[in-house]
């Protein structure tokens, strides 16, 4: 690579005044720098060298910190992306493994189950000897229970049996005794939970697990009166003990709570109502159990026969938790207390409150089954929600809050929103290998590779030194041929002289040494960030106007529900397309956001070593090679025309310029070097990501086939889900109809039961009158 040669214009007129001599140390100084630089190029070398496994490992534990950060800050899908980049690209390190762990945590957090299921078998696969093996076993057993596949899990707890009790974690015996909980193995449970004693972390939790399973057990012995009694007693003595500890733990405190309600339910099945009571009535009115509570207390009531104190239960929980899924039924069944201690009035109220309450969410429910396919609608609905479906985008307004706690509803929202996270991933990894495309064939790709990125900015800093010393050693030759120059010689060169001027002025704001081009790409990408955050600013602005349209939209059709509004078909119809108009702008709006953000991201990381403005100054040195190229032949016939001690100069000079010609070419090489290791190591990337895309390719075309079953799926369930909360509703207005019948025949029996018992009272009266007058009467 030549480098710029530069000479002031109007100095050969001012060289016959300055005497050869004083040029005599400044040559002999710019000399020895020119040496200098050319020991500074042959030690430059060692920055292309590959990559040392220390330099790897270091290179691997900074990153594995930065993700362990975002894994505490719960960022799981930033902290998968760096793990993933670690697991891939360094495998031999000392931190693979806990990278490994990592990364198979944060699939399993963000609820990516079967690929989290993976990366814990490469642990277990290492075996016992891998520093997070325990662990990685333990979420393979919790992996089982919620995928169901419990095949494996055998022969995950027979590898942990390998390990000596004095070895195993203290959550894997717990771990152990949960999962065969589930399975409804309760012998296999109890052993392991019999084995952690008080001072273990998960004595608590283990003891309630054991209390279950010992009620659980008993439940299977219904036909053996005595052994169902004696299974029931160990329960007892099971959760009792939990009580007797002191919780030092909101966890440990919530399992008393549930130990209470525990033995509450065991004190009602054997009949021992107070003890039940008592048991109720220990849980805090701050927990989010006591509704819970309140609901048994109140039957275990109505078994009493107590129904002034269900009542007063049940009242509580409402005024409580008046939003609790189980409030309609309570609602009816507190106006069936009051039929029962002849509170008819009182009843008819609570009933006729009920009915006009959940009345018109019944009829929404209702037209909405008759005025569509319900399975077509739900298909096309789900298909659009892929990742946001919730009950609200179906529901009545005034139903959501009554079903948000359905299990089928929850687990279809689960559903369809991972597929629809799965989904998202897939398009983000599209657009991150679109970016890497650009960035690898990009001619500023060396920024890849951080180390050879500033070995190109120390070369350009030699360079630039270089150049300068070049500048002062053509300055003296021109000053040393200007006497004997030619008029067209002097004219030829003052051309030269103007066309060079002209291209450094274009250079002059250019770096040249490393500061100033690491301030230069601070700078700019500084600039890029505040651009970002006009983006930002503007994304909050579409934001807040999509909040109002939606929050407009929504408004308008509950006053339409409501019957608040009644528009004419005509001005429905309006008011639907100027909704979908401006939900269509919006749209267009979001994706020219994205679109933009996308665009400063690409610009940003465009900005480097040899970025477009370095291009840029790279092609404007090489004009002025080609200048300084022909100006230096013109100035060979004028130096022969030298003499004396001038001559003598004019060959030094030309002697550091050659030696300076010479470092160009070094730096040429070392340019190419550099090119050639940027490619090699682009080599194995480039495979890399070759792989991804084909990875992500077989993965699009698998979650198409899991995105169509689960819309097909999604629309069967919530169809039935939907048909079930509809007839929920239906019951509870029939019920609380049905209530009021209820009372007025009530009310007729007392009637009846008064009137007759008047008539009865009249024909004794009448015939004790007829007794005492029977003998006036003969008379």
């Amino acid at each position: 690579m030549r480098r710029t040669l530069f000479v002031l214009p109007g100095l050969m007129s001012l060289a016959v005044l300055i005497p050869v001599g004083a040029h005599a140390d400044e040559i002999d100084i710019i000399g020895s720098d020119v040496f200098k630089l050319q020991a500074e190029i042959q030690s430059l070398d060692g920055h292309i060298k590959p990559v040392t496994q220390q330099q790897k490992a270091e290179v691997a534990e900074r990153r594995l910190i930065d993700a362990q950060v975002l894994y505490e800050l719960k960022n799981y899908e930033a902290a998968s992306i760096i793990l993933l980049d670690i697991v891939e690209k360094f495998p031999n390190t000392p931190v693979y493994a806990d990278a490994l762990f990592f990364l198979a945590d944060s699939l399993f957090l963000k609820r990516d189950f079967f690929s989290s299921r993976r990366y814990f078998e490469k642990i277990v696969e290492i075996g016992p000897q891998a520093a997070r093996f325990q662990e990685a076993v333990q979420r393979l057993v919790e992996l089982s229970l919620y995928t169901g596949d419990y095949g494996p899990v055998d022969g995950y707890l027979a590898r942990l049996q390998t390990l000596s009790p004095g070895k195993q974690l203290p959550s894997v015996p717990y771990v152990k005794g949960k999962y065969y909980y589930f399975r409804q193995k309760y012998d296999e449970s109890e052993k392991a939970f019999q084995d952690i004693g008080p001072t273990h972390p998960y004595w608590f939790h283990s003891q309630y697990f054991l209390g279950a399973a010992q009620v659980a057990r008993a439940k299977d012995m219904a036909a053996n009166s005595d052994g169902r009694k004696e299974r029931l007693d160990l329960g007892i003595n099971t959760f009792a003990g939990i009580l007797k500890v002191e919780a030092k733990s909101d966890a440990q405190k919530r399992i008393q709570e549930l130990a209470h309600l525990a033995l509450g339910r065991i004190f009602y099945d054997r009949g021992q109502l107070t003890q039940a009571l008592t048991e109720y009535s220990r849980v805090p009115q701050k927990s989010d159990l006591h509704g819970a509570s309140l609901e048994e207390q109140a039957w275990v009531c109505i078994k009493a026969g107590d129904y002034k104190k269900a009542f007063r239960a049940l009242d509580l929980l409402v005024l409580e938790r008046p939003d609790d899924p189980i409030v309609p039924e309570v609602k009816l069944l507190i106006g069936n207390l009051h039929i029962r201690q002849n509170e008819y009035t009182e009843a008819t109220d609570s009933f006729t409150k009920t009915r006009d309450e959940f009345e018109p969410i019944r009829k929404q429910m209702e037209q909405g089954r008759a005025n569509t396919d319900t399975v077509t609608y739900f298909k096309d609905l789900i298909g659009k929600n892929l990742g946001k479906f919730d009950a609200s985008t179906y529901l009545p307004p005034l139903a959501v809050k009554w079903v948000n706690a359905e299990p089928e509803m929850i687990r279809i929202i689960n559903l369809v929103t991972d597929v629809g996270d799965l989904k998202k991933s897939l398009d983000e990894s599209e657009e991150i290998v679109r970016r890497l495309d650009k960035a690898l064939d990009g001619p500023s790709r060396i920024n890849v590779f951080p180390e050879l990125a500033h070995a190109r900015a120390q070369m350009v800093d030699i360079s630039g030194r270089l150049a300068d010393a070049e500048k002062k050693l053509v300055n003296l030759e021109g000053e040393l041929e200007a006497p004997v120059a030619t008029a067209s010689e002097r004219s030829q060169l003052e051309e030269y002289h103007r066309q060079r001027a002209a291209i450094e002025k274009k250079l002059a704001d250019n770096p040249t040494d490393v500061t100033s081009i690491e301030a230069r790409q601070k700078r700019v990408r500084a600039q890029f960030d505040d651009v970002d955050k006009g983006a930002v600013e503007i994304g909050a602005i579409i934001q807040t106007y999509s909040a109002v349209r939606v929050g407009t939209e929504s408004y308008y059709h509950n006053q339409i529900k409501s019957g608040a509004i009644k528009p004419t078909p005509q001005e429905r119809a309006d008011a639907e397309r100027y909704l979908n108009d401006y939900k269509g702008e919006e749209e267009g709006l979001r994706a020219k956001y994205e679109q933009l953000r996308g665009d400063i991201a690409d610009a940003m990381g465009s900005v480097g070593s040899y970025d477009v403005d370095m291009q840029r100054s790279d092609d404007l040195r090489k004009q002025l090679t080609e200048i300084v190229d022909k100006e230096h032949e013109l100035g060979t016939s004028i130096r022969a025309r030298l003499g004396g001690e001038a001559r003598t100069k004019a060959d030094q000079i030309a002697s550091i310029l050659d030696r300076a010609h010479g470092s160009d070419r070094e730096l040429g090489t070392f340019n190419g070097k550099i090119e050639d290791a940027v490619e090699d190591r682009l080599k194995d990337i480039r495979s890399g990501l070759a792989d991804e895309k084909a990875h992500m390719l077989e993965y699009k075309r698998v979650l198409g086939g899991y995105e169509g079953e689960t819309i097909d799926v999604g629309a069967g369930v919530t169809t039935e889900n939907f048909k079930m909360i509809s007839d929920r509703f239906y019951n509870i207005v029939v019920k609380a109809d049905v209530g009021i019948i209820d009372v007025a025949w009530a009310l007729k029996e007392a009637k009846r039961v008064e009137d007759a018992t008047l008539v009865k009272e009249e024909k004794r009266e009448l015939k004790f009158i007829d007794d005492d007058y029977k003998s006036l009467l003969k008379e």
